[in-house]
């Protein structure tokens, strides 16, 4: 600043001196507080989601190693049940607990707490409703439907874990109202399959074969509860606390969650339903086959989840408040990046399938080198047309959305039972891709009918030339003779994410693109 005139006459101040004030800091554009909170969440998210399905994954890889292609099958079919019956428990209270819960959490504690509260026991309750009644049901099954009576102590096991992960689920999502989103993650994604991969190679040096595995899984479930509970009221203090009187939604809540619940439920089928019927109709060891290549399949929509996660409480956040454009934007940065960082990883699929299988679970496992591909296109136009789901759900259009996936699925069913029982796992994969890809399709322009949004614009040229060209290389590359199996996996990871990333690069990222890059590194690290 400059000293007045009065001053400068004074002997005791000097002329010389010049007091300087630092310019204030650049004010942060809407946009870019936006994608600063979307980057952080999904840097967060896909780090710890790479993480927790790396490890999963591990424990598919090391049980298919350990056991049996067969009793592998066996496992696999319980698990894919599992999965498909949790999805149902909860009865979307996960995604009810984020909408209320980010709605309300700066205005009205008493709400937090009353819908986190409710939304928890009642999923608790569901879960141990249906896992007394699977738990019951098991003999039939087992030998009834699916032709094993060894399969039915499995069924048992995961019965078992109906109540644990419903509820965990729930309790995993109510940490995601704070949008801080390295809480869900280690509860659900991380300590749950770190803790069931060390506790399996444990199991297996007491020779506890397929009955261990099954226990590790039981027990990982039950911890990764405990942590994640802990987590809801280390954010949410008020939910234990006796001068904060709950406010229980009740109703609203429920008419929010269920047709919710219809749509998750109904794409999850529409995942892992064409396992179940492998099992049915062919034999226990080809759907483990099948199972080993659909899970690697899922690399790809672990990327989409990481930024659906993140999606959830900002799109309930932005749309309540109005700020549609905003919302646009925001769908427009995950839609594009969801979809680059999921081009180079199903190049690899298509590029060296056999490899993969090979490498992953080894060579009694390589026929559903066949599969995997026809699997990765589904999940890449799932991808590719971004966040449809949440973005739905959180906008309050979730009847239409289970509407359009449960017709989808029911198409998906029709498949099934028309083209798995002739051609076996391949058939199945070309029915799952088909309707993932029809599902993706419609839901993308579904949002544009009904909320008047589109995520694509001519900034999506860049990434198709990068496709083009990392493409070509990989296609070249396979003139190049490498019998290695790890060693052919190794150089067309390089060459796929090495040239895909470079072209960006030198074509130049928009400034969203850089910015939204940065953060992401920066969360990871």
């Amino acid at each position: 600043m400059s000293i007045p005139p009065a001053l400068r006459q004074s002997p005791l101040v000097s002329p010389q001196i010049e007091v300087s004030v630092p310019p204030p800091p650049p004010v942060q554009s809407t946009a870019e507080k936006d994608v600063h909170t979307l980057a952080s969440g999904v840097g967060v998210v896909l780090a710890g989601r790479t993480l927790g399905r790396f490890l999963r994954l591990l424990v598919d890889i090391t049980l298919a190693r350990i056991l049996a292609p067969t009793a592998f099958g066996q496992y696999a079919i319980g698990w894919t049940i599992t999965r498909i019956v949790t999805l149902v428990s909860p009865l979307g209270l996960d995604d009810g607990v984020i909408r209320f819960g980010s709605l309300h959490r700066h205005r009205d504690k008493a709400v937090v707490k009353g819908v986190i509260q409710e939304s928890i026991w009642m999923s608790l309750a569901t879960g141990l409703l249906l896992g007394v009644v699977f738990y019951l049901a098991a003999p039939w099954l087992g030998e009834s439907k699916f032709h094993s009576a060894g399969i039915t102590t499995v069924f048992k096991w995961f019965a078992l874990t109906f109540p644990l992960i419903s509820c965990l689920r729930v309790a995993a999502a109510a940490t995601q109202i704070s949008q801080r989103m390295k809480f869900s993650v280690y509860a659900e994604e991380v300590s749950q399959s770190a803790l069931a991969l060390i506790l399996i190679i444990v199991f297996y040096f007491f020779e506890w074969g397929l009955n261990g595995a099954l226990a590790a899984i039981v027990l990982s479930w039950g911890v990764s509860l405990v942590l994640g509970l802990h987590y809801v009221r280390h954010l949410f203090p008020e939910i234990v606390s006796k001068q904060v009187q709950p406010k229980f939604l009740g109703k609203e809540l429920i008419l929010f969650s269920l047709p919710a619940n219809l749509a998750i439920v109904c794409g999850m089928i529409l995942i892992w339903v064409d396992r179940l019927f492998v099992g049915y109709f062919r034999s226990a060891a080809e759907a483990g086959t099948y199972h080993a290549a659909s899970q690697l399949s899922i690399a790809l929509a672990i990327i989409l989840s990481a930024f659906g996660a993140m999606m959830s409480p900002m799109t309930a956040d932005l749309y309540h408040q109005g700020k549609v454009q905003r919302l646009e934007e925001m769908f427009r940065v995950s839609t594009k990046w969801s979809l680059y960082l999921s081009i180079p990883v199903f190049l690899i699929m298509c590029a060296v399938p056999s490899q993969i299988m090979t490498v992953a679970f080894g060579k009694d496992y390589v026929i559903g080198a066949a599969v995997l591909p026809i699997l990765g296109f589904g999940q890449l136009l799932n991808a590719g047309t971004g966040t449809t789901g949440p973005v739905l759900v959180m906008t309050g259009y979730q009847k239409a959305i289970s509407l359009l996936t449960a017709a989808t699925m029911v198409t998906n069913i029709i498949l099934g039972f028309l083209l798995v029982p002739r051609w076996g796992m391949l058939g199945a994969a070309i029915g799952t891709a088909f309707t993932v890809g029809m599902l993706s399709i419609a839901s993308i322009l579904l949002i544009k009918r009904l909320l008047g949004i589109w995520p694509y614009d001519k900034r999506y040229l860049k990434g198709l030339i990068a496709t083009s060209l990392a493409g070509a290389a990989l296609l070249l590359l396979r003139l190049v003779p490498l019998h290695n199996a790890v060693l052919a996996l190794a150089v067309n990871i390089i060459v796929a994410m090495g040239l895909f990333a470079g072209t960006l690069a030198i074509l130049g990222l928009d400034r969203e693109d850089r910015e939204f890059v940065k953060l992401i590194i920066a969360r990871i690290r």
